[in-house]
């Protein structure tokens, strides 16, 4: 096992400091390591709950991906902030749909960057729940901005702001965005947002 581990290890060696830009005080982690704890939790959650939550790529002995440059503490918050989005909409349908009854289903996939992207990883969050039109999906980073699909039902709560924190948080070491409900990696059809790290900061 140690000789898998060492590979890790040799990724993190990183210049004298890292740049502190304000509250963020940024290092070189491996992402499935800082994760990994909330995923999971988010996952005994889900199930308690009878959502279907599936974890990939967040295993500690994963050599495929690289370290990435963040601030943990506030990738964890921004992520906690999509998993919680996800368990909250996953169970409900979207207007007008009806049917015979479905598991709610949420899978959560990291995985290396793909070309033509610089080295990193890249997560997806994926739910089965009524999804966001491509209409609102610049609109859903907004602070205060709830989507149609639960506008003004009074049985979802919430405040408008996960999303817009998250991109706060995530824009100062990577990106995020929300895609069709059919380009993830298990092309759920629900809601599909990607978080995307760089092993180097540019």
């Amino acid at each position: 096992a140690e000789t898998n581990r060492q590979p890790r290890q040799q990724q993190l060696q990183l210049p004298p400091s890292m740049p502190i830009l304000g509250d963020f005080e940024l290092e070189m982690a491996f992402p499935q390591d800082v994760l990994g704890s909330i995923v999971y939790a988010s996952q005994a959650i889900s199930r308690e709950r009878g959502i279907n939550f599936d974890a990939t790529g967040f295993e500690p002995d994963n050599i495929d991906l690289p370290g990435v440059t963040i601030c943990p503490k506030h990738l964890k918050e921004a992520v906690s902030n999509l998993l919680d989005n996800a368990i909250k909409y996953a169970p409900l349908r979207r207007k007008g749909k009806v049917g015979r009854p479905r598991i709610p289903q949420i899978k959560v996939t990291l995985t290396s960057n793909e070309p033509p992207l610089s080295p990193g990883a890249t997560l997806y969050v994926e739910d089965n729940g009524p999804g966001i039109p491509a209409s609102e999906r610049d609109s859903v980073f907004e602070r205060g901005y709830r989507g149609e699909a639960v506008r003004g039902d009074a049985d979802v709560a919430g405040s408008g702001l996960g999303l817009a924190i998250a991109r706060e948080m995530i824009s100062m070491v990577g990106t995020i965005d929300v895609l069709d409900a059919r380009e993830g990696p298990n092309k759920l059809d629900g809601t599909t947002v990607r978080v995307i790290l760089f092993r180097d900061r540019e």
